[in-house]
């Protein structure tokens, strides 16, 4: 059993217990109050001050566009903080120039308001007008010039009511013309979803007729070419001929 204390000591010890827990109080209050001013502090400088504000834009991925034009299309608000940047307007702004096939925008701390683009790429050129379309494999003109370069499959495609289904249908041949026959291709010509055929070098003709089965057909030709023909249809891959 322990002695009592003697009245004094036993003042002392209450008096340093009550501090103590007064001290761990302040301790716990001042903690709280802190972890506020963080907090606050935090979102002044992400939201409110020029601290992390977006300053300069910076365009990945372009070789048809430049990149002032990605900017311009963009319309990042300069000078407005990183985190209240509408990203989602941005991709959709620069996903409408014709030449882009996808977009992707980011934050890059402190100041920075990346834009990461994938350029269309041509499946064959469509000559019109005397230029020549760019045209990718999903039916889509995203560029144009005065003449084409040298390896590039130029087709001509009649105007159709569903023109792009069309684009994309010759895009989808294109595609499977067997890579050995590439270069033999004079042109393509196209006057409905199901009357697609090609030239080759020396007058022969390849009639491959809707897109619909391209990679048999791909097969079918290749070899079929063995034949001396003028005429290489394999519209019907099961049953393809030639004459």
């Amino acid at each position: 059993m322990n002695d009592a204390l003697p009245p004094g000591e036993f003042a002392r010890a209450l008096q340093d217990k009550r501090n103590a827990e007064r001290r761990r109080r302040w301790w716990l209050g001042g903690g709280v109050v802190g972890a506020v001013l963080l907090v606050g502090l935090g979102v002044w400088l992400a939201f409110f001050s020029q601290v992390f504000a977006a300053q300069q834009v910076s365009v990945s991925g372009v070789s048809l566009l430049t990149t002032d034009e990605v900017a311009a299309a963009a319309q990042v608000s300069l000078g407005e903080p990183l985190l209240t940047q509408d990203l989602g307007a941005v991709t959709e702004r620069v996903q409408d120039l014709p030449a882009v096939r996808s977009v992707e925008v980011s934050r890059q701390l402190p100041d920075t308001v990346a834009i990461e683009v994938t350029e269309r790429t041509a499946a064959f050129l469509r000559e019109r007008d005397g230029q020549y379309d760019w045209i990718d494999d999903e039916g889509v003109a995203f560029h144009r010039t005065p003449a084409p370069a040298e390896g590039d499959l130029l087709a001509v495609v009649a105007a159709v009511e569903d023109q792009q289904r069309l684009l994309a249908d010759v895009a989808t041949v294109a595609r499977h013309i067997p890579p050995e026959l590439r270069p033999e291709v004079v042109a393509v010509q196209a006057a409905a979803v199901d009357r697609i055929s090609f030239t080759l070098e020396g007058g022969r003709t390849v009639v491959w007729g809707s897109a619909d089965e391209s990679e048999l057909k791909a097969q079918v030709v290749s070899a079929l070419l063995s034949v001396e023909a003028t005429v290489y249809d394999v519209s019907a891959p099961g049953h393809p001929t030639t004459r």
